[in-house]
């Protein structure tokens, strides 16, 4: 008995998280993450005759998540906008430690190159292989490696006790 192929429609519900987490990376913001997480889903039922069945609908979808995220930043300046709306680190009080730990890791994340920042993301947050990593990025494996490994050194050396 052979299983039916996987289908985008199918199997999209349960990439959902992954894609709104990965939005939320790269967007900043709640609403604009949900946004790009839409318009991917959208553009990915538009084009579901494209993906190949037998590989990564994953990096697939990850990829045209990216693409939509590339295309609001050239036309509508969208990172500068949510950066913009962002509180000034010194604004905070006092936060208790981890909670401090954690808001020095955002920060140290967002420092990062969004090549860096995202190919981290992907690799490290997502458990995306590099191969998958470089495939969203349209990049060599090697440039995501190398990117991933630049990443780590930074946040290590904001982090220095911390395995990273």
């Amino acid at each position: 008995m052979t299983h039916p192929p996987e289908s985008v429609r199918t199997s999209l519900p349960a990439l959902l998280p992954d894609l709104r987490a990965f939005a939320r990376f790269l967007a900043r913001d709640a609403a604009l993450a949900d946004d790009l997480v839409q318009e991917a889903v959208l553009r990915a039922l538009r084009a579901e005759m494209q993906w190949i069945p037998g590989t990564s609908l994953r990096a697939w979808v990850f990829h045209i998540l990216r693409n939509v995220f590339l295309e609001q930043i050239r036309r509508r300046g969208t990172e500068r906008r949510a950066l913009e709306r962002m509180p000034d680190p010194g604004e905070s009080g006092v936060p208790q430690e981890d909670h401090g730990e954690l808001e020095d890791l955002g920060r140290a994340l967002q420092a990062l190159p969004l090549p860096q920042r995202e190919a981290l993301i992907l690799v490290g947050a997502h458990g995306l292989s590099h191969e998958e990593a470089a495939v969203i990025c349209a990049v060599p494996v090697g440039t995501v490696k190398a990117r991933v490994s630049r990443a780590r050194a930074a946040l290590a050396r904001n982090f220095p006790h911390r395995a990273i």
